[in-house]
């Protein structure tokens, strides 16, 4: 049986960035690119977010939308 995706929440997820050998890079601003996208939770967003990168995921960080 598949398990089936709710994707209800948003998360945003910061990684470190690689250079074209494919080092991990450190960013000349001291701030993490980041990408935004919707998971069951924070676990399903950060492996999304390495799928989706290519790259290390830092953090992961729940979007609360105001009401």
């Amino acid at each position: 049986m598949a398990k089936a995706l709710t994707a209800a929440r948003r998360y945003r997820c910061y990684y470190t960035p690689r250079d074209k050998l494919g080092h991990l890079s450190q960013s000349d601003t001291g701030y993490l690119p980041f990408v935004q996208l919707r998971a069951a939770n924070a676990e399903d967003a950060q492996v999304a977010a390495i799928h989706v990168t290519g790259c290390p995921v830092a953090d992961v960080v729940r979007l609360e939308h105001a009401s």
